[in-house]
């Protein structure tokens, strides 16, 4: 009869920009976990250089996920390990690997751990200045134009939203956005939150999309204050 020994998958948040954002408690959990699984070996091997941290790395992204998953799964369940998740930045499984994983985890009662830090949501929520009694996180829109305009017509207008997209997109999404929803509607744009060219950018977006051109690529959030409130310029 085999022991099956149960591990624990502990879901670390990690900076989003400044290495300074990293908590206590992630540097001690990365430090203790048999493994840390990242979704680029590069950008996890940097990170954990960044604090001289030498754990053993395993990549978990969109290209090996499911036999990657079943891999870890196996190593939990038979290997007790514990393994720390973490993402490129801030914090996991937002439209990132590792969902199935922690599925399989709960399914099995292998504890699933928290610790919370970094994320790019709550950076840019805090400075939007709206009163956020209510909003709607919708994420990634469709990649396709056409998708994404039909999607972006169903939005609920009396939420304040935020979207996702990636940094090469950000002009194209303004630009669906003003075709859909007009040019005074207000939006916030926080971007590249937490480096030194973190900006903060109030504006419609016929104005927005005008000093958008002339951003360098980078990540950003994307908040549509709810139309019944306005946000500070």
């Amino acid at each position: 009869m085999s022991i099956v020994l149960k591990g624990e998958l502990y879901i670390v948040a990690t900076p989003i920009g400044n290495p300074d954002d990293i908590t206590l408690r992630a540097l001690k959990i990365l430090k203790e976990a048999d493994l840390v699984v990242c979704e680029e070996k590069r950008t996890g091997s940097t990170l954990l250089k960044q604090y001289g941290i030498e754990t053993p790395l395993e990549i978990l992204n969109e290209h090996n996920e499911e036999e990657q998953t079943k891999n870890l799964f196996a190593k939990l369940l038979s290997e007790g390990l514990k393994i720390a998740l973490i993402s490129d930045a801030g914090t996991p499984l937002f439209a990132d690997p590792g969902n199935i994983l922690v599925e399989y985890c709960i399914d099995a009662r292998i504890p699933v751990v928290p610790i919370p830090g970094p994320s790019s949501l709550m950076a840019a929520l805090m400075v939007s200045g709206l009163k956020l009694e209510r909003f709607l996180y919708y994420g990634f829109l469709h990649p396709n134009r056409q998708m994404r305009l039909r999607e972006l017509k169903k939005l609920p207008s009396d939420y304040d939203l935020v979207l996702l997209e990636t940094p090469y997109r950000l002009n194209q999404l303004l630009t669906d956005l003003q075709s859909v929803m007009g040019k005074s509607r207000n939006v916030i744009l926080a971007y590249r939150l937490t480096f030194p060219e973190e900006r903060i950018i109030r504006k419609n977006l016929g104005e927005l999309i005008k000093k958008a051109s002339s951003l360098p690529k980078g990540e950003f959030v994307l908040i549509l204050p709810a139309q019944d409130q306005r946000s500070r310029k």
